[in-house]
């Protein structure tokens, strides 16, 4: 395991938000990370979505950069597709899928590698400010790349605000 992961996955998010400013939505997140080998660890998540690539009727798709550390010093970082899909004026279903690169923390959950894929569903609300709440859980795993993989889940309360 690369023991130096955390502090260059790090580098490597916010490296995208000092790049020149695009228009995109910046979110955080606070819930509980869960497996069912290891306690309950309270997470943030910080995430920044770039301006949608594809923008239809009902949905948008994104690139997105998202980052991750619980109370057990787990840090996860990666990039990949976010997507919004709407219900109606107000509602949205969110979802994502990115691949990044996790380190365990001193007392926390060994997932079976360095590389993991998380994929997110959400539901969430608009505000009438342009800002948005979700209730979302997500799940990493390494999508059996290694033999070992106990996959990890989280849930959060996250608010975005564009910009």
């Amino acid at each position: 395991m690369l023991s130096n992961i955390a502090p260059r996955s790090l580098f490597f998010v916010l490296s995208f938000w000092t790049a020149p400013a695009v228009a995109g939505e910046f979110l955080i997140g606070v819930g509980a990370e869960d497996s069912f080998e290891h306690e309950i660890a309270p997470a943030l998540v910080v995430e920044y979505r770039l301006t949608p690539f594809f923008k239809g009727e009902i949905s948008e798709y994104a690139i997105g950069v998202a980052a991750q550390i619980d109370s057990d010093a787990d840090f996860w970082a990666g990039i990949g597709i976010s997507a919004v899909w709407s219900i109606s004026d107000h509602w949205f279903i969110e979802g994502s899928l990115m691949p990044g690169l996790y380190h365990k923390g001193s007392d926390g959950l060994d997932l079976g590698g360095d590389f993991q894929f998380r994929s997110l569903i959400g539901l969430g609300y608009r505000l009438e400010n342009s800002a948005k709440i979700s209730f979302a859980i997500d799940h990493k795993s390494n999508a059996s790349t290694n033999p070992f993989n106990p996959g990890s889940e989280m849930v959060a309360l996250r608010y975005a605000y564009p910009f």
